[in-house]
């Protein structure tokens, strides 16, 4: 029994010391638990000489070695001669054995440390390029439309191919760490189908046959500012609703700001938004934009609108009027009744 409680401390108190001195010296953390899981944790971020693992590994071997030594050599005297040396590796080969251990220990500690940081390293260089490709990409949309000339519609109105960054985030999904973005598509979907609406209704206002006028122009006003706000376009959403009449909508529970003063403004507006998505599709690489032969009657047909008479012009010239004298509507600060 006393053999055997020998044998436990023999193998219980160098580990626990060496354990409780590794701890003490390179534990990391504030509370002593926090500092016996970081000994025995690889941090890739720190050198190897600062692995509480490693002192482990050699620290270990080295005291169990001794301790167990210390039984081998007790009753012999200090012999500094071959016969000494001979007797000395005769008694100490459990001891030296174990020691020997430590070498080995260290060195796989050693590969497992570099491994852990070849990994960091890795991980590290993939989100920089995720970053770098994720910003290209921004950058590129934003060279892209700086790149395209100034539009300028029947020689009057002009537009601006300006993006804001603010596109990138709503039509395209992603997040930098994960690289290249994707386009989202319920985004433009959104756009085109307020773009085919505002063509709908227009159609109807142009060729005359709107039984409800008033309400389809409202109704291609409110599409297009929906599709120039998406598309962040200034000087539909901001410059041309300053100039228009907010009319109180939809049983006064809403309103809207008229777009255009008459024809050849409002089909300016709707032509360019269209034409300012269908570039951003192109950047996109998703397909422009199709419509029916009926509703690509509104992008390509001038004269023939006009022909028909304007009754955009008409709509502000009467309907407007007695809307705003009736308390239903406002005109905007730069709309040539208003300020």
């Amino acid at each position: 029994m006393q053999n055997i409680i020998c044998m436990l401390l023999t193998v219980i108190v160098p580990v626990t010391l060496t354990t409780l001195s590794v701890v003490w010296f390179v534990g990391q953390g504030k509370g002593f638990t926090s500092k016996v899981i970081s000994v025995f944790d690889l941090n890739s971020e720190s050198g190897l000489i600062k692995q509480g693992l490693l002192w482990l590994v050699v620290g270990i071997p080295l005291s169990l070695g001794f301790a167990f030594g210390v039984w081998a050599w007790a009753g012999y005297d200090l012999n500094l001669s071959a016969d000494g040396y001979r007797k000395f590796i005769e008694i100490s080969i459990l001891p030296l054995a174990i020691m020997s251990v430590s070498l080995p220990l260290a060195g796989l500690v050693s590969r497992f440390h570099s491994t852990q940081q070849a990994a960091k390293q890795i991980s590290i260089t993939m989100i920089k390029n995720n970053l770098d490709a994720f910003s290209s990409h921004r950058k590129g949309m934003l060279e892209y439309f700086s790149g395209l000339d100034l539009m300028t519609y029947f020689d009057k109105y002009k537009f601006e191919y300006k993006a804001h960054p603010v596109l990138h985030k709503r039509f395209f999904s992603g997040s930098p760490e994960k690289g290249w973005p994707s386009r989202n598509e319920l985004s433009f979907e959104a756009v085109e189908r307020k773009i085919e609406q505002a063509a709908i209704y227009l159609l109807l206002v142009l060729s005359g046959n709107s039984i409800h006028r008033l309400d389809d122009y409202l109704q291609v006003s409110l599409n297009i500012y929906g599709a120039a706000d998406a598309l962040n376009i200034r000087e539909i959403k901001h410059d041309m609703a300053r100039g228009g009449v907010y009319v109180k909508w939809l049983n006064n529970d809403g309103g809207v700001v008229t777009i255009g003063l008459n024809t050849l403004e409002t089909l300016a507006a709707l032509r360019f938004v269209r034409e300012y998505y269908n570039n951003f599709c192109d950047f996109s690489g998703r397909p422009r934009m199709k419509l029916s032969n009926d509703l690509e009657d509104v992008f390509l047909k001038t004269e023939y609108w006009l022909r028909k008479g304007d009754f955009i012009q008409t709509i502000h010239l009467q309907d407007m009027v007695s809307l705003v004298e009736a308390g239903r509507a406002e005109y905007g600060e730069k709309h040539p009744r208003g300020g």
